[in-house]
């Protein structure tokens, strides 16, 4: 560090970039009609500024910053959030702050310190911005990373918190793949979460946002495919595949519904559950219309009634946001409208996607169900809880269109968890609920359309 101190201006190499992001957004209110929610149309601004330091061969470093400017009560994407919930407030954040060393004997192998972007290609595993210390090793053929990580802070001026499942709670994770053949790879992962309590006592009453689920977790996972996310790059017929195991302990904070006071604090309970997800994708050999046409399954094991020993749950690390259309476009694997998260739940999901020069389009189908009626489901733009046993959660339809335009930024390699091109898109997104959520209920909708500018 000190030798860093010590170097001249002159050989520090400099990159930078500025990102700027204009949405205006049109959605209802995430009751089905049960609660009298109106729509609400709101706009934002969201300007990304990022610098890249090459101090020496062997050190760089990284600054990303944000300023979010909303007209009203607004959501954006996950990916770009970190998973907290919506604000109104206009703020200044720090996405990523870091600094890497790579002065080892491989080309691809370093060490990161410091808030950092950490990202699996599915983001149903991990694609947030992470207090953490990381070595990576990302060769052709090999690729690997190990980490602990923490999240301190939002690290933003407003007064929205960290969401509660990642309050108090230290992260350890690792990854290896390779590729056994040209084109495909096959890996395991891992992370291992420890909650440092945090949870209210007896008799305290429970502030909203207050962590009510505390323990010990482990999630072991394999995957394998043939580069099923890298978008156009794909190859014509592409698949993926991966099975998540996730056993541990916990024990939870059980509220009055009416005064939030804590009623009592459950015995640790043992959690085995999983998760499997399955997806196959093929590119017609038509240069005109190279349309492309795939399906994907999702499976996630469901507690029983109050035994929620079975429930799978994801890191809480997840984005949902990956290219698995097959285009350069991110898109929210489970409907814009309703974004379900993993616990309880089966997805099926039938796609079609083009990718016509710098313009691609994909039409998203995806039937949801419940694997245990009486277990509870997550998802994140709802706002009501089904109201009896039924297994059937509903459907969503989503369209999404972007036009790439302007040249592609210098360290695009930076940007793992974006689009490195200036775009215009329409993301539409429509949710219709099932049986579960009782009769005479409204669809919901959440329509966006985006203007991002890399300058």
């Amino acid at each position: 560090m000190l030798a860093l101190a010590a170097l001249p201006a002159a050989a520090v190499e400099t990159d930078y970039a500025f990102k700027t992001e204009i949405a205006v957004v049109d959605e209802t209110g995430g009751d089905f009609g049960r609660l009298g929610q109106h729509s609400t149309q709101q706009a934002y601004l969201d300007a990304t500024p990022w610098v890249h330091f090459q101090f020496s061969q062997a050190w760089s470093g990284f600054v990303r910053a944000r300023l979010f400017a909303p007209t009203g009560t607004v959501q954006t994407n996950a990916n770009d959030n970190n998973n907290v919930g919506p604000t109104r407030q206009t703020f200044v954040g720090l996405k990523e702050a870091w600094i890497d060393y790579a002065g080892f004997r491989y080309p691809g192998e370093s060490i990161r310190l410091g808030r950092q972007r950490v990202r699996e290609d599915d983001a149903m595993y991990m694609d947030q911005d992470v207090d953490a210390a990381r070595w990576i090793f990302n060769t052709t053929l090999v690729q690997s990373e190990f980490g602990v990580g923490r999240e301190f802070s939002t690290y933003r001026t407003d007064d929205i918190g960290l969401p509660p499942d990642q309050k108090h709670r230290v992260y350890a994770f690792g990854t290896f793949s390779g590729e056994w053949h040209a084109y495909q790879r096959i890996g395991v992962r891992a992370m291992y979460v420890h909650d440092n309590d945090g949870l209210p006592a007896v008799g305290e009453p429970a502030t909203l946002g207050a962590k009510l689920n505390s323990g010990n977790l482990l999630w072991l996972g394999a995957f394998l495919g043939n580069h099923y996310y890298d978008g156009s790059n794909a190859p014509a017929l592409a698949y993926n595949a991966s099975f998540n195991w996730l056993g541990g302990n916990q024990r939870g904070a059980l509220i009055d519904p009416v005064t939030r006071v804590v009623t009592s604090i459950t015995d640790r309970r043992t959690v085995h559950a999983w998760a499997a997800d399955a997806g196959l994708r093929y590119r017609l050999p038509v240069d005109a219309f190279p349309l492309q046409l795939g399906v994907a399954y999702v499976y996630s094991s469901g507690g029983r009634g109050d035994d929620l020993s079975t429930q799978y749950s994801q890191t809480g690390l997840q984005s949902n946001y990956s290219r698995f259309t097959g285009t350069d476009s991110l898109v929210q694997r489970f409907t814009d409208a309703y974004r379900a998260e993993l616990g309880n739940l089966k997805v099926a999901t039938a796609y079609a996607s083009v990718n016509l020069g710098r313009w691609n389009t994909s039409l998203i189908y995806n039937h949801y169900d419940r694997v245990h009626g009486d277990a509870p489901i997550t998802a994140d733009n709802i706002i009501v809880e089904p109201v009896n046993n039924s297994g059937s959660l509903g459907q969503g339809y989503d369209i999404v269109v972007t036009r790439f335009f302007g040249k592609t930024i210098a360290r695009s390699d930076l940007m793992s968890g974006d689009e490195p091109e200036s775009s215009i898109r329409l993301r539409g997104s429509v949710f219709r609920p099932g049986a579960a959520y009782g009769p005479n209920t409204r669809s919901e909708y959440r329509v966006t359309m985006e203007l991002v500018l890399w300058l």
